[in-house]
């Protein structure tokens, strides 16, 4: 898709993903769920977030179409729905350590830690 393509709305809808993956939190969260389906109290436990903060986060993911839920009695669990977001993941991931592999070098101090192996 080019420039001329793009409509208003589609602009909007893609600034809209990319505020809700500005976030560190919603970040770990996404990068936790790409492990699989996880609840609530896990992911607060898990990421050492207060509940109510991981549930405003998780609302935030969910409104931009990246994550899901499954209601099972009481308790939500969150999956990705959208796995193509770790394509994006990667590609940032990948200039963020060329960047750094490049401050290093004119630093005179050796390579980045290479990335985690990539999962899709």
């Amino acid at each position: 898709m080019n420039a001329k393509d793009a409509t208003p709305e589609l602009i909007r809808r893609i600034a809209h993903r990319f505020r809700a993956l500005s976030d560190e939190t919603r970040i770990r969260i996404m990068m936790r769920l790409r492990d699989g389906e996880c609840s609530v109290n896990s992911l607060s436990a898990e990421l050492g977030v207060a509940q109510a903060s991981v549930s405003k986060h998780l609302a935030v993911l969910r409104e931009a179409g990246l994550v899901q839920a499954r209601r099972e009695g009481p308790q939500a669990f969150y999956s990705v729905q959208d796995r193509s977001v770790f394509s994006m993941c990667n590609m940032v991931c990948d200039g963020v350590v060329r960047q750094q592999e490049q401050v290093n070098r004119s630093l005179g101090i050796g390579p980045a830690p290479a990335p985690r192996a990539r999962r899709q």
